[in-house]
Parts: C-alpha cells; structure tokens; sequence
C-alpha cells in the first residue's frame, strides 16, 4: 500500500511511524484527519486455546516487555 500511494495510485490506511518520514519529506500528506480514530498502539489477536506456538508465545512475551517499557 505504500508504494501505491508513492506513486500516486490512491490512498492508504497505514500506520503512522510507518509513514513518517514521508510525511515530513512532503512525498505523503495526510488526509481525512478529523475522521481518524485514535489508537493506543498496536494490539495482537490470536486465539484462546490452551495450546499456544512456542514462537507466538515469544513474540507475545517481547511485545509485553516492549510496552512495559
């Protein structure tokens, strides 16, 4: 999506520290502001089960550390 909208193929919905620096470089500019949610971060979902991937459990205890932080 990004690259869509470098090149001018449309809008996107991203991530602000994703786009940033385009932003601010003037290649991106912001649209449709006061109709933006506001967001408190990121949020993971994934499902409730008892059994949990190691890897997702990891990656699960990084991004508690990571807003600890």
């Amino acid at each position: 999506m990004l690259e869509a909208a470098l090149g001018g193929v449309g809008l996107a919905y991203l991530a602000d520290w994703s786009v940033a620096s385009h932003v601010e470089s003037g290649h991106l500019v912001r649209v449709l502001e006061d109709w933006m949610p506001t967001s408190s971060g990121l949020c993971l979902y994934y499902p409730g089960h008892r059994y949990v991937p190691a890897g997702l459990r990891a990656f699960v205890s990084i991004i508690r550390e990571v807003r600890r932080a």
